[in-house]
């Protein structure tokens, strides 16, 4: 039986946690869903805990090891897996960094709501940290190959076409500690620096997001000390990468497409309850999609 389903994820060096993350997602699928990861490189030891997870899971976990190449950035890594799903339908931006509870099916299943009570197809579902869509839409509408803000390149793009929604739900996964020090400095740099970087390329003023990043570190900051004293490490050479980067990344995105995609759960429910009864979810995930 092929699968309906295709959860796609991307992995570089996350050993530590990935068997953690890998068996929330197992937990939760059947015949209908598969899980496909693309390795993207990694030089821990990735591979081998992904063929130990293979053994144990050899009809509905699949994964593809590459090569590392400096060339490809985060969007074609996603590209790949998605290109390698065998489903109709891909959940995306699953980290191998988190746990996830049990709602990835009760996603879905608002997809499928949404589908049958907007009567429309191949649309983008972006909800926290999890998203959704047909193969066909995105192989059409493929990520940038950039490695910080494929995602939004995507939503902005998909939002000019009509076929971006986005929701609010309670986030339902947790972020698994780092433990080893080293690796956690290192992460949480390399985080931060992409983020303001990604932030300067995609303002429509540079000065007013330089400013603000100085108001948010000195005067309203809810960072804390450290992350505080380390943004402002990084915001020189952040705001520099940032600029250079500008002209490529600015061209190609929107910046009105969270208010333009935006829909309440609650009001399409409303408006469609009397040719569609309510959503198709119990108690449990009514409160965790906000439909209380």
């Amino acid at each position: 039986m092929e699968p309906i389903y295709s959860l796609c994820i991307c992995n570089y060096n996350m050993n530590d946690t990935l068997e953690s993350s890998i068996n929330s997602l197992l937990a939760q699928i059947n015949e209908r869903t598969e899980i496909i990861v693309i390795d993207d490189g990694s030089s821990d030891n990735s591979v081998e805990t992904l063929k130990r997870i293979k053994s144990k899971n050899k009809s509905n976990f699949n994964f593809i090891a590459l090569l590392r190449d400096h060339r490809r950035k985060l969007g074609e890594t996603r590209n790949l897996s998605i290109k390698a799903a065998k489903g109709k339908y891909v959940i995306l931006h699953l980290d191998t960094d988190d746990v996830w509870e049990p709602y990835i099916n009760s996603f879905i299943n608002v997809y499928h709501e949404l589908e049958k009570r907007l009567k429309i197809k191949d649309f983008f579902l972006s909800g926290k940290q999890i998203q959704m869509t047909t193969k066909d839409l995105m192989i059409k509408n493929p990520y940038e190959n950039v490695y910080y803000g494929e995602d939004r390149l995507l939503w902005s793009k998909l939002a000019t076409f009509g076929k971006l929604i986005t929701i609010e739900h309670k986030v339902f996964r947790k972020r698994i500690p780092i433990k080893k020090r080293r690796k956690k400095v290192l992460k949480v740099l390399s985080s931060q620096y992409s983020a303001m970087s990604i932030s300067f390329s995609y303002s429509p003023s540079i000065f007013i997001t330089f400013k603000q990043y100085i108001k948010r570190i000195f005067l309203s900051s809810d960072w804390g000390y450290r992350i505080s004293f380390l943004n402002f490490i990084l915001l020189f050479p952040s705001s520099i990468n940032g600029i250079f980067n500008r002209k490529k990344l600015y061209n190609l995105a929107r910046w009105d497409y969270k208010e333009i995609s935006k829909i309440n759960l609650l009001e399409i429910e409303k408006e469609t309850r009397n040719s569609q009864g309510n959503f198709n979810l119990n108690e449990d995930e009514r409160s965790i999609f906000f439909l209380k």
